[in-house]
């Protein structure tokens, strides 16, 4: 399988589970979902997109997870002090998910795709 086709699949997945869900999902675990679930499951494919740059220092895992922490903390910090920028309500626990799902992103990439996809970390 071929790296740009699985990561553009799981951004698809994600951009379509987002319309799904919306915000007024009523299936399990509501709060979760409605509150996390994206923050968790955004950075994560930002963190795979970013990986087919061809720029060494993008693609780096150090750049990469810094860059899209560093936007998620903006993006709260925004929100504190009452200027929003993809939303309107600080919550702490937003930059938690951003960072799960940064440490996801990470784990896919350099953990188990490579051990599920040959040649992962050179295409």
């Amino acid at each position: 399988m071929n790296k740009k086709l699985i990561i553009t699949g799981i951004a698809l997945a994600v951009g379509a589970l987002h319309f799904v869900t919306g915000e007024d999902y009523r299936g399990p675990f509501p709060v979760f979902v409605n509150g996390y679930l994206i923050n968790m499951l955004l950075p994560m494919t930002l963190f795979l997109l970013m990986s087919l740059f061809q720029n060494k220092v993008i693609r780096s895992t150090a750049f990469r997870a810094c860059t899209i922490f560093g936007f998620g903390c903006l993006v709260e910090a925004s929100q504190y002090f009452g200027y929003p920028i993809f939303g309107n309500t600080f919550d702490p626990f937003d930059i938690l998910a951003y960072a799960g799902g940064i440490l996801l992103g990470i784990l896919l990439d350099l953990a188990i795709f490579p051990r599920l996809i040959p040649h992962w970390a050179e295409q």
